[in-house]
């Protein structure tokens, strides 16, 4: 009796496989080679463009040398000479003007150009200027530590996003001899009247008269000076 032919030799695919090549193109399936789609180079080098853009847009030479310039000084030392390199650099800051240490100064390009202090001013440490919008300092006036000037802010938006991606900016001018207190914060569009006190920690919303002095959350006027 003759023995009984081999089965055939069977190919074993991995799990999946079959099912992978179902999912193929028709032509890499056939074989054929296939041609992806490519991206415009041009669109490439423009989105790329766009991203660095944005992303430098807080860079700015003029701040990069000043703090280069300034780096080796510890606060409360080279205050007038914070102020003459400043200056220099094309900053509008008045002669005799001591800055403790160097301010945070926010805002876009030629942001130099919305910033102007007179004469013989007081800026103590960790103070923010927010130049969005033009910043007057007059003359004499004195800033406590980390007193924050904000000109801008974001609009209230829907319930998915309550600060909308739009933002408004207005000045905020302090006239001369006003003093503001440690921690104060000063809000868009706030004038500070000549001679004004500004009480530690307090929250300006609205313009503050001269000779006056206010404090609280939001500051409400204490008394005529």
């Amino acid at each position: 009796m003759n023995a009984p032919a081999p089965a055939p030799p069977t190919t074993a695919h991995p799990a999946g496989m079959m099912s992978s090549m179902a999912s193929l193109p028709l032509a890499a399936a056939e074989g054929r080679p296939v041609t992806l789609p490519k991206r415009s180079s041009g669109r490439v080098a423009a989105k790329i463009a766009r991203v660095a853009r944005e992303e430098s847009a807080g860079l700015h030479l003029r701040l990069l040398l000043a703090r280069a310039l300034l780096w080796p000084l510890p606060l409360m030392v080279g205050g007038r000479l914070r102020g003459i390199v400043l200056r220099a650099l094309g900053f509008r800051i008045g002669h005799g003007t001591i800055f403790a240490g160097m301010p945070v100064l926010l805002g876009g390009r030629g942001l130099h150009r919305n910033l102007e202090i007179r004469d013989i001013c007081w800026i103590n440490i960790g103070c923010v200027f927010d130049l969005n919008a033009p910043i007057f300092i007059g003359s004499r006036v004195a800033l406590g530590h980390e007193v924050l000037l904000l000109t801008s802010t974001h609009e209230i938006g829907p319930p998915t996003q309550r600060a909308a991606p739009t933002v408004t900016a207005r000045p905020i001018v302090i006239n001369d001899g006003a003093w503001l207190g440690a921690r104060c914060t000063i809000l868009p569009g706030v004038s500070i009247g000549a001679g004004a006190v500004v009480a530690a920690g307090a929250l300006v919303t609205r313009d503050v008269p001269p000779n006056s002095m206010v404090a609280g959350t939001p500051a409400r006027l204490v008394r005529m000076l």
